[in-house]
């Protein structure tokens, strides 16, 4: 017969291996899976949509590459991003924090992104994942301070008569009562002091996509659209000139990528960045002749699509990522015509249609993987592709020989360089005008503000220098200024597989749609080649600090992943902020 005492232990000891047991298998799943565990996978962001991209949640465990990434070599883009965010909702406790991380660690950094923020897949509305990566990168120019014979295009700071105004207030009417604030043009009370009554002939005004502004002028009693290129090229424009170029398509290929430097006679460099857009579309030179096919891929290296289904498509490339510039394409191959639009009198700039506009943001720079400085013949042929080859007649007419403009009282945000009178050209030079012509058809037209070379990358559009090959220009819509991408793509320099860490840090006009990135690979003719070379199929996910996803799904109106057919209710920015994406 069994002794009560040792039953009854027997008893207490199975209990206590089952009790193991099942604490066991209760923690089984921790322990079989501490990937998992680590990235947060079980705390997940609420998917959410906006009206240009769905935003589908997903563990930092399951982005390719994640772990492989050397994200050492992001931490000067997280540390610029910082400067101009930790003000902002969400950013201070996150860029307090990423002060204290060891940014030489790649593990270290990796723990700080998993904890401070959510990943999200970026879709398109159609819930299509591949988009599409271009580049651009810093060109060198050689310049004058002092405008000659040879060096007579100007580089032009920004203009003094050049406003802003709300497309919002745009709608109060024909006729308003505004006053100038700066470079504002603000809604202001009949009568009121410095206020008079205007006539608003904007009907073919379209707004930055940013911060939905009109680039605009004051003539007489009306406020009519910036000038065009071609108008800024018929007059002595009320601007600083930084410097004098001798090359005009050197100096556009400059404009579309937003920044550059000039090398000057003492073999100083000048660095100018981005400062304005004329608020004019984006409208290459196309033709149907020899040079189209150049001329299409040009335009693909730039971020725009060229169509689909013809015989010139990319299959590499979705149908899918810029159809409003396809429509572009299409019209220009339609007409034909290499000839530009024609100059208009003074009074009247030429306005396109609503048509022709590829919806480019006026305050966001065009961009492109155009020239470097180089001698190379295939760069220099796009170039002469894109901008007519200089072959485009000059108008019939222009205004009298008038002395470049002063500098003096402008508003620009650099000293410049002071310009030269028309005196000092050459008799007969082409360059005795307000400015020599160059006969680009493109109506836009890039402002530049300039400072002194350095280390630095130039200033996107966050206003922070921008991180070569880890600082990406974006749609402010679907990726907000600032933020982590991670991208997945394939290398242009080799083939392999590029996965990276990447910062929406600028913007470009020709930037646009929901998986859009334009990869800034810094300065000079290797970059150069590289940004010709970048035209990547891509997937992009967005991370965002963890409250501020709580915001953004919120902001979505409970309309997450469900049928997007009521898209126009749905917000026009991830996280709507007056600086950097206002709403609609």
């Amino acid at each position: 017969m069994d002794n009560p005492a040792s039953v009854s232990v027997a008893t207490a000891a199975g209990r206590t291996a089952r009790l193991r047991i099942a604490l066991i298998a209760a923690m089984w799943p921790l322990l079989a899976a501490p990937a998992a565990a680590q990235d947060g996978g079980s705390d997940l962001g609420r998917p959410f949509a906006t009206r240009h991209a769905v935003f589908e949640p997903i563990g930092f465990g399951d982005l390719p590459g994640w772990n492989q990434d050397a994200l050492h070599e992001s931490a000067d883009g997280m540390r610029q991003s910082c400067a101009a965010l930790r003000r902002k909702q969400g950013w201070g406790a996150v860029c307090a924090e990423f002060e204290a991380v060891d940014a030489t660690s790649d593990a270290a950094l990796r723990g700080f992104f998993q904890r401070h923020f959510h990943a999200y897949r970026i879709l398109s509305p159609a819930r299509q994942a591949d988009g599409l990566l271009t580049g651009y990168f810093e060109p060198l120019l050689e310049g004058r301070r002092h405008r000659d014979g040879d060096f007579r295009y100007p580089v032009y700071g920004l203009p003094a008569d050049l406003l802003l105004f709300d497309a919002a207030a745009h709608a109060g009417g024909a006729r308003q009562w505004l006053r100038v604030q700066g470079n504002r043009l603000l809604p202001a009370s009949a009568g009121a002091a410095g206020a008079r009554e205007y006539v608003l002939a904007l009907d073919d005004a379209s707004p930055g996509i940013r911060d939905k502004r009109l680039r605009v002028r004051i003539d007489g009693d009306h406020v009519r659209p910036y000038w065009s290129r071609q108008d800024i090229e018929l007059r002595a424009l009320d601007a600083p000139v930084l410097a004098w170029v001798s090359a005009s398509d050197r100096l556009y290929s400059m404009q579309v990528q937003g920044s550059g430097k000039i090398r000057l006679d003492d073999g100083s460099l000048i660095r100018v960045s981005y400062a304005e857009q004329n608020g004019h579309p984006f409208l290459p030179n196309i033709t149907r002749g020899s040079d189209a096919s150049l001329v299409l891929r040009a335009i693909k290296t730039r971020g725009l699509s060229a169509g689909s289904g013809g015989a010139r498509s990319d299959p590499a490339v979705p149908a899918s990522v810029n159809d409003e510039v396809s429509r572009l394409i299409a019209l220009f191959q339609g007409r034909g015509g290499s000839t530009p639009p024609p100059a208009s009198a003074p009074s009247s700039p030429p306005r396109p249609s609503s048509a022709a506009r590829p919806g480019t943001a006026p305050s966001a720079r065009p961009k492109a993987a155009a020239a470097s400085s180089g001698n190379d013949a295939e760069v220099a042929a796009i170039i002469a592709a894109l901008t007519g080859g200089g072959a485009a007649p000059a108008p019939a007419s222009r205004p009298a020989p008038v002395p470049a403009p002063s500098p003096e009282g402008s508003t620009a945000a650099a000293t410049p360089v002071s310009p030269s009178s028309a005196a000092q050209a050459p008799s007969g030079s082409a360059g005795a005008g307000p400015t020599a012509l160059t006969n680009i058809p493109d109506p836009s037209y890039v402002f530049f503000r300039g400072g002194g070379d350095g280390p630095q990358g130039p200033v996107g559009a966050l206003g922070v220098p921008l991180t070569a090959t880890r600082s990406l220009a974006v749609d402010p819509r679907s990726t907000p200024l600032g933020s982590p991408v991670f991208i997945s793509t394939t290398d242009p320099a080799g083939g392999g597989p590029m996965r990276r860490l990447m910062f929406a840090q600028d913007t470009g006009g020709a930037i646009r749609g929901s998986v859009r990135g334009d990869l800034f690979w810094g300065f000079g003719d290797s970059a150069g080649r590289l940004a010709l070379a970048t035209n990547q199929v891509t997937q992009m996910w967005l991370l965002l600090p963890k409250t501020q996803a709580i915001s953004a799904a919120e902001g979505a109106g409970g309309q997450t992943l469900r049928s997007l057919r009521s898209r126009a209710s749905l917000p026009d920015c991830v996280i709507a902020d007056p600086d950097l994406c206002v709403e609609d």
